[in-house]
């Protein structure tokens, strides 16, 4: 049988502070798309792609593959040029590209800067180095995303963060595994059925002989909007951690 201890009131103590409102939940990031152009590994010249076909490269889905932003050169002679490196990689080769598009110099612009158009006449090449890659085969892991908890006084707005950094996306555990990629990428897809589907690559050379290779794939539906349902969705991680061969040059005409 319990004992019942007799409680002696204390007097009143000063009044509490009141206590801080509670900060925003922050959700989880949200990439900066752009619709204007575009993304991955179809923003490499469709010529170049097709110069890569004819020499037996990049004809299958890979495991990864992504590009970066266009740049526009001036060479010694005052040709111009726009350079697109981009990166490929399947099970079996990895593959650095550099698609290099001739420009015609049509003049300055308003702002001082050169009015360019792509030539007419061709004279693009495609610099490929290509690494065999051996070693076992990929693993794949699926990842939720910890329940969230709600605010019981239902007075408290979500803070959306934005990102252009892809990797973000990811778990921390992925991210911390991945490092600091050498090459990363994102591509949203939008089914037919509605809501969003989205991929995420990216790879980091370890060393000279070691690769690490990431691709994830999330999809979420349109209720109760597409955002909030892709924020929630679970993530499908392949990783690949193959050894990298000795590179071999080539260059392909456009």
């Amino acid at each position: 049988m319990g004992i019942l201890a007799r409680r002696t009131p204390h007097p009143p103590g000063p009044a509490a502070a009141a206590a801080p409102p509670a900060a925003a939940a922050v959700t989880a990031p949200r990439l900066n798309w752009q619709h204007d152009r575009p993304f991955g590994w179809n923003a490499v010249p469709e010529q170049a792609r097709h110069a890569l076909a004819a020499a037996g490269w990049a004809t299958t889905d890979p495991l990864a593959a992504s590009s970066y932003t266009p740049t526009t050169r001036r060479d010694a002679g005052g040709r111009y040029w726009r350079d697109t490196d981009a990166w490929w990689i399947d099970q079996a080769t990895l593959l650095i590209v550099r698609a290099r598009e001739a420009l015609t110099h049509l003049g300055t612009g308003s702002g001082g800067r050169p009015r360019l158009r792509r030539a007419h006449g061709g004279g693009g090449t495609v610099q490929v180095t290509t690494h065999q890659l051996t070693g076992p085969v990929p693993t794949g892991q699926r990842w939720s995303r910890p329940p969230q908890t709600s605010d019981p006084a239902g007075d408290r707005t979500d803070a959306v963060r934005f990102t252009d950094t892809s990797i973000e996306l990811l778990p921390r555990a992925v991210q911390d595994e991945l490092g600091r990629p050498t090459g990363q990428g994102a591509l949203r897809h939008y089914p037919p059925h509605g809501g969003y589907r989205d991929q995420v690559s990216a790879y980091r050379r370890i060393c000279a002989t070691e690769l690490l290779v990431v691709c994830a794939v999330r999809e979420g539906g349109a209720y109760p909007d597409p955002d909030s349902a892709i924020d929630a969705a679970d993530w499908h991680i392949t990783t690949y951690r193959p050894q990298v061969g000795t590179p071999a040059e080539s260059v392909l005409t456009m």
